[in-house]
């Protein structure tokens, strides 16, 4: 049945959701937010306007539209106010905090206009049509945001009771509850199914820089980290190392092409396993590494590349006897310069002997 494979999925989601630490999480919720949020934004401008409509059931129940004029003509302050805000601020708090203050002065207005109405009566569907508000701000929001978000909505008729005295409030309270409770329900299985996309978007953005044959980092994330300038970041000093393979287009011609693949593929694990976290290995071109070292000065990443140098030329579980040539050099903030530096010393350790770490 396919209910039973829903639910399936949703609890391998929700033991891939407990799995994530905060920072996944904030990046996860992120990216949830700046999915949804043009829906969103939209939405609630259109579903702000619409609500003026309520002008005409506001004229049935008085024979009037001058009492209930001005709070439902006030939504357009609200809606003013969101505009500017969300168009000069970029900040994912902000947006769905002000996605929530749109969706909130709907209520605050109709409340308002509630106030003027000589029949109360209706307020109850009114109410129940406000949770579709909620129901489409949940699009960006936290659960525990919906969750808050229900509680000051019915905080909000409670309060509202004292002064507009609701001939019906059991029943509005009654319907609000299980609505809140779907508005709950159905965010919290939309936040699951979203980790699944946002899975897989994860593999997608990794496919589209990553070697397909060495599995380490391509030049496509290079060149997105220089164009970011984010070489250096919170990072206090930052080394940069290019390796070349010694001999490699011997190891093809004698050994063939797949021995030579997997040579490189050798290459590309053992300098992972041997990197830091936080370190980048990227197939610069060929048989060329770029190893680029955070929290590194030049002297330890000199130390390391040298210990990697003698591992590889000791080894005994690579596919071909192989040496490595190694050039090393500290990232001034100029990635270009950087990198001249750094192929000059590797040019140095290939012209004086190979097997060997040369530092400029």
């Amino acid at each position: 049945m396919k209910i039973v494979e829903n639910a399936k999925t949703l609890i391998n989601l929700y033991k891939d959701y407990r799995t994530m630490d905060k920072a996944d999480l904030a990046d996860f919720y992120k990216s949830k937010c700046t999915y949804y949020q043009d829906y969103v934004g939209i939405s609630l401008l259109f579903g702000s306007i619409f609500s003026i409509a309520y002008l005409y059931s506001d004229y049935q129940l008085n024979g009037s539209y001058g009492p209930t004029l001005i709070p439902r003509l006030s939504v357009l302050v609200a809606v003013l106010i969101f505009i500017l805000v969300t168009e000069f601020v970029d900040s994912t708090g902000v947006t769905i905090f002000m996605d929530y203050f749109l969706g909130h002065y709907i209520v605050i207005a109709t409340i308002w206009a509630i106030y003027f109405l000589k029949i109360r009566l209706h307020a109850s569907e009114g109410f129940i049509i406000m949770n579709l508000v909620f129901l489409t701000v949940g699009f960006v929001a936290r659960p525990s945001q919906i969750i808050f978000s229900s509680l000051f909505f019915l905080g909000e008729i409670l309060i509202s009771h004292g002064f507009n005295h609701y001939e019906n409030i059991e029943i509005i309270v009654s319907l609000e509850i299980p609505c809140a409770l779907a508005v709950i329900a159905s965010h919290l299985i939309l936040t699951l199914f979203y980790l699944d996309h946002y899975r897989m978007q994860q593999k997608l953005e990794l496919s589209m820089v990553t070697d397909p044959l060495t599995q380490v980092y391509n030049r496509h994330l290079l060149e997105k980290i220089v164009t970011k300038n984010a070489l250096i970041g919170d990072s206090k000093e930052v080394a940069i190392a290019m390796l070349d393979i010694d001999f490699f287009k011997q190891v093809n011609d004698e050994h063939g092409h797949y021995t030579g693949d997997q040579t490189l593929l050798y290459i590309g694990q053992k300098l992972t396993a041997q990197t830091h976290d936080t370190d980048y290995v990227i197939r610069f071109g060929g048989e060329e590494f770029i190893i680029i070292f955070k929290d590194c000065d030049v002297n330890n990443a000199c130390a390391r590349m040298e210990q990697f140098r003698q591992d590889i030329e000791k080894a005994t579980d690579s596919p071909v006897p192989i040496t490595v040539s190694v050039g090393v050099s500290k990232y001034t903030g100029d990635f270009e310069k950087t990198i001249v530096n750094v192929d000059n010393a590797l040019y140095k350790a290939k012209n004086t002997g190979r097997n060997r770490v040369v530092v400029v």
